[in-house]
C-alpha cells in the first residue's frame, strides 16, 4: 500500500464521520482478550473525534507522509510502517475487536482502571472498519491512593474514584486489512515483536552465509539478540539490492577496497577473497554494503552514504508530453 491508497481509505472515516460509530476496549493485565468499555455517549462522541482528529493529521494531513514495510524500515523520521511480518499473540486482540461482536463488558465495580494497559479504538460501519490501539501508561490512570481536585460551581471538590487521563497519540493503525506501526520503539519494547523480528532475521543470515563471502559469520549470529541488529538482518532477507542482483563476490571485495568510507575499516582474510568481520564497525559497515547504502552521483561523482533510497522509473527515454 502505497501513501495515496492509505489516505484515500481513511478519507472514508472523514467523509462519513457522523454516521460512524466508535466502541471503546481495553486490554487488562494478565488478561489475553479484550473487554468493552461502557462509556456515556456524549464522553463516546468526544473520545471519536479526539482520536479521529489525531488520525486525519497524522494521515489526510500529513504532505510529508511516508510508508515502509516493516521489514525494511530504515532510519527515516516520523515514517509510518506497513507490518509484513507475522503477528505476535499479543496483537491478536487488534483483530479480536473488529471480528467479535459480544467481547464482554469490563466490571467496573470489581476491576480497578490500574489495570488496563492499552485501549482499543474501534471505529467503522459494516463497509470499513479502523482500529487504533493505544498504550495506557501508568501516568495517565490515577488511582485512590492520589489526591486531586476539581473545580465545582464556586469552589474545590475531591475526586474520590478512579479516573483516566486519556490522550489522543496511538501507536498502532489496523485500517480494514492492514496494520501500520506509528511508533516503532514502542513496538521494539512491547507485544513480543522481538521473537517475531529474531525469526525473521534467521533467515537474513542464512542468506548470508550462502553467498560464502564472509570468514567468520558466527559473530554475526552473536548479534541477532539485539533487536537493532535483528532489524537490520530482517531488512536483508526482505530487500537487499546486492544479494538480489546476485552481485559478484568479488565485485563486492573490490567495491569495500575502493569506496572512501570502507578502505581500511573492512578487512579481508589472508587470501583476500572473503571478508573478515573483526570489529562493531565492520560488521556496521558490512551490512550497509549488502543494503547498498554507499552510492556515487553520475553527476557529480561525489560519494554518499544513504538509507532512503526511493527508486527511479525508466521511461525508455520517452519524454512526457
Amino acid at each position: 500500500m502505497n501513501e495515496q491508497e492509505l489516505k484515500d481509505e481513511v478519507q472514508f472515516f472523514d467523509d462519513n464521520f457522523d454516521e460512524i460509530g466508535v466502541s471503546i476496549y481495553a486490554m487488562l493485565k494478565n488478561e489475553s482478550n479484550p473487554v468493552k468499555l461502557d462509556i456515556e455517549g456524549e464522553a463516546l462522541v468526544g473520545l471519536k473525534t479526539l482520536f479521529f482528529d489525531s488520525v486525519r493529521k497524522t494521515v489526510i494531513d500529513n504532505e510529508e507522509l511516508s510508508i515502509l514495510n516493516l521489514s525494511t524500515s530504515d532510519e527515516r523520521v516520523d515514517a509510518v510502517y506497513l507490518y509484513d511480518v507475522d503477528i505476535p499473540d499479543e496483537l491478536a486482540c487488534v483483530n479480536n475487536v473488529i471480528t467479535t461482536d459480544d467481547l464482554p463488558l469490563m466490571n467496573i465495580s470489581d476491576t480497578s482502571l490500574l489495570d488496563v494497559q492499552a485501549l482499543l479504538i474501534e471505529i467503522g460501519n459494516n463497509e470499513s472498519q479502523m482500529v487504533l490501539y493505544k498504550t495506557m501508561a501508568s501516568i495517565n490512570i490515577y488511582g485512590r491512593a492520589n489526591f486531586f481536585l476539581k473545580k465545582s460551581e464556586t469552589r474545590l471538590t475531591q475526586i474520590d474514584d478512579e479516573f483516566l487521563r486519556v490522550s489522543p497519540n496511538f501507536q498502532l493503525m489496523k485500517v480494514n486489512d492492514n496494520l501500520f506501526v506509528l511508533d516503532l520503539k514502542s513496538l521494539e519494547k512491547n507485544f513480543g515483536f522481538h521473537e517475531v523480528i529474531k525469526r525473521e532475521a534467521t533467515v537474513g543470515l542464512t542468506a548470508i552465509e550462502e553467498m560464502l563471502l564472509v570468514e567468520n559469520t558466527e559473530v554475526l549470529h552473536e548479534l541477532i539478540d539485539d533487536v537493532k541488529y535483528a532489524r537490520k538482518f530482517t531488512k536483508v532477507a526482505k530487500s537487499s539490492p546486492v544479494i538480489r542482483a546476485n552481485i559478484p563476490n568479488q565485485n563486492i571485495i573490490n567495491f569495500c577496497k575502493a569506496f572512501p568510507r570502507l578502505v581500511g575499516k573492512i578487512r579481508f582474510n589472508q587470501g583476500e577473497d572473503k571478508i573478515l568481520l573483526d570489529t562493531k564497525v565492520s560488521k556496521d559497515l558490512f551490512i550497509k554494503v549488502l543494503m547498498d547504502d554507499f552510492l556515487t552521483s553520475e553527476l557529480t561523482k561525489f560519494h554518499y552514504e544513504s538509507v532512503a533510497k526511493d527508486g527511479v522509473e525508466e521511461n525508455d527515454g520517452e519524454e512526457e508530453s
